[in-house]
């Protein structure tokens, strides 16, 4: 059977089981389902602030400590002190619900890395594949073009005017292509083939806040910054592991650095990329995300030996970290964002215990308002869903997309759309660092 990219799917994406003898899980009605996933769970779990219970009875008591003018209190009586520890403005209601559209990503199960999906600021999707990435018009909701590149890609990335589409592929190669021509207008080799003999990959990109240039990792360990025209600025190798993300701070100031399969985020400043802080731990870092709002708050996502989802929260100018734990034993983390408009922290969880069920409901979409406040989430007791690799916001940031190991383009309905199209305007710390970058192009030096 033949799939095109960006196919339209129903949300119900497996197949249907062929046991007539059994009779297949979406048969039974939704509360069924649900009593039937609890039962299967132990006693801890069922009080988990992962679970809707528990959800809304902790937002039906917060609702009479406002509406009662009470503070709230620990079990033991102790006042908790309600600091957030990233700046949020939480939601007051459930939107993430349902899904807006579901598209098809043939092959993306056999990507090595997740990041072959992004959102321009003009409303275009383009889902990387092979050699080939496909751009699909939200506007439009429909394919709109095509490019092509040398060599396979693992990596691409726009940048943040939306003119630009950077690509990272096999062979040493950076490619930079036009978003209105879908075709490349310039390239460049990881510096790292002068010192080996070895063709790398490039398996990581990002760009800086103002798109004069960016970021790249590859498969031996190199960190590269470029200018906007694929020239390049510096560059050096840090680990002697593959890359796994590279991100460039909202200040424009650092560049935080993780490998795969490894315990360490590194700092390097920008675009000089000279070692500025690390970030050890026992974990194995899996996502990092930097806060929209905040100078360079940087949010790791992690996992334990024993697959326990953890984040921590890096202040980079303070070096000051704070660590959490994040749900049951069996949940682990994959892919992390914090949202634009709200602040609010988006997680994709994933039971490997339950991906082997048919049909799956191994994945889970949570929105925390802090560590220990969930305020929205899809995907308990729910079939269909996946292991999420990677999600991005669309540029308003009322919808969220998220690419599974199943090839489903989830189109999410993240927030309601604002139709006055109002926008504010609000002072951050990141101006000056910012219009360093802009003014200098990319070169400057700090």
């Amino acid at each position: 059977m033949d799939r095109t990219i960006f196919g339209k799917k129903t949300l119900n994406t497996q197949r249907n089981r062929v046991d007539r003898f059994v009779a297949p899980r979406n048969s039974f009605g939704e509360a069924r389902r649900r009593r039937s996933w609890h039962a299967s769970c132990d006693s801890t779990v069922n009080s988990d602030v992962w679970f809707g219970k528990h959800l809304k009875q902790k937002k039906y008591a917060i609702y009479l400590d406002d509406a009662l003018n009470l503070e709230p209190q620990e079990s033991n009586g102790i006042h908790k002190q309600w600091i957030r520890p990233w700046p949020c403005i939480p939601r007051k209601k459930s939107y993430l619900s349902s899904a807006d559209s579901i598209l098809d990503l043939p092959t993306y199960s056999y990507a090595t890395f997740p990041e072959l999906l992004d959102w321009s600021n003009d409303n275009i999707l383009v889902a990387a594949l092979g050699k080939n990435y496909h751009k699909w018009s939200w506007r439009s909701q429909s394919l709109i073009s095509q490019g092509f590149t040398q060599y396979e890609i693992q990596c691409c990335k726009f940048d943040p005017r939306g003119e630009l589409l950077a690509l990272g592929t096999d062979m040493n190669t950076v490619e930079i292509h036009d978003n209105t021509l879908s075709k490349k207008v310039s390239s460049n080799l990881c510096p790292c083939l002068n010192t080996s003999t070895h063709y790398c990959s490039i398996t990581a990109v990002d760009w800086s806040p103002t798109g004069n240039s960016f970021v790249t990792g590859c498969s031996w360990g190199s960190v590269v910054s470029y200018s906007r025209d694929a020239k390049l600025c510096s560059w050096r190798r840090p680990v002697r592991a593959a890359i796994l993300l590279v991100r460039v701070s909202p200040d424009a100031r650092y560049a935080a650095v993780t490998a795969v399969s490894s315990a360490v985020v590194l700092l390097l400043t920008w675009p000089s990329l000279e070692i500025y802080s690390s970030l050890d731990s026992n974990w194995t870092i899996r996502t990092m995300t930097w806060h929209p709002w905040r100078s360079a708050l940087l949010g790791v996502g992690a996992v334990t030996p024993d697959l326990q989802a953890r984040i921590a929260l890096w202040n980079a100018p303070t070096s000051k970290v704070r660590e959490t734990t994040l749900g049951p034993k069996r949940y682990s983390l994959d892919a992390m964002l914090f949202s634009q408009r709200t602040g609010e922290l988006v997680l994709s969880l994933w039971n490997s215990d339950r991906a082997i069920l048919h049909p799956k409901s191994c994945s889970q979409l949570v929105v925390m308002s802090d560590p220990e406040t969930v305020v929205d989430q899809w995907g308990e007791g729910r079939s269909g869903l996946d292991r999420v690799r990677t999600m991005v916001f669309s540029p308003d940031g009322t919808k969220l997309a998220t690419a599974t190991s199943d090839e489903d383009l989830i189109i999410w309905n993240f927030l309601p759309e604002d139709k006055r199209k109002t926008k504010t305007k609000c002072k951050r710390f990141s101006a000056i660092p910012v219009y360093l970058d802009e003014a200098m192009q990319g070169y400057s030096l700090r």
